[in-house]
């Protein structure tokens, strides 16, 4: 009987600053964001950083051309390590990008789950609820088949997660509210599970008790 898994690493800083200096972000590494999100914490410190900005390509949750696209732009650049900084679209989106090796979207799905991720990654949450910083799944809308899945394989899991209270100052009080009673249905859905285990229950109890 399986009991858990467990993915990524868990760090925790308090400031944007101390993550950039501790794990000396520079011109290897390729920081997938939002542009609002980059300019008032990351644009003067990690400047040496290559970086695409997911609205650029749309406001939605991911879709498949929407990945087309940043994957095309991201095989022009050079770096060793992604850094997905945002929602749980801008994670996905990071996900699917750091196992691409320049692959559209529907040759990603057909080589499903023996994909293979050539530089690290590292997934950093600017809201407070769904958790996509942490498992190997991404949600993706393919419009051209109509329909919304889920994708995901072990080398998907990031490297690192990273927590930054700092990101999350400037979040809508609606914003914030609707994020912590996500993460509460998270943490019940897991305790009440038919497949929960006392090393799930154990952290979807406390989880409950701090939100």
């Amino acid at each position: 009987m399986k009991l858990i898994a467990i993915g990524p690493e868990l760090f925790m800083f308090h400031t944007a600053k101390e993550f950039i200096d501790e794990f000396k972000i520079g011109k290897d590494d390729l920081i997938v964001t939002i542009e609002v999100i980059y300019n008032q914490y990351f644009k003067e410190a990690a400047k040496e950083a290559h970086v695409l900005f997911c609205d650029k390509y749309g406001s939605t949750e991911p879709t498949d051309e929407m990945l087309d696209a940043i994957i095309q732009d991201a095989s022009a650049i050079p770096y060793k390590r992604i850094i997905g900084i945002g929602g749980g679209a801008v994670m996905d989106m990071a996900k699917v990008v750091s196992v691409s090796d320049g692959m559209g979207i529907d040759a990603i799905f057909d080589k499903l789950p023996n994909l293979k991720r050539k530089a690290g990654l590292v997934l950093i949450p600017t809201t407070c609820g769904t958790g996509s910083e942490v498992p190997q799944l991404a949600s993706i809308n393919r419009t051209r088949l109509g329909t919304k899945v889920g994708m995901g394989c072990p080398d998907m899991y990031a490297d690192t997660s990273v927590l930054i209270p700092e990101l999350l100052y400037g979040l809508p009080n609606y914003v914030f509210a609707t994020s912590s009673i996500d993460a509460l249905v998270h943490a019940v859905e897991s305790v009440l599970s038919p497949n929960a285990t006392p090393y799930t229950k154990l952290f979807g109890y406390q989880a409950i008790e701090m939100i």
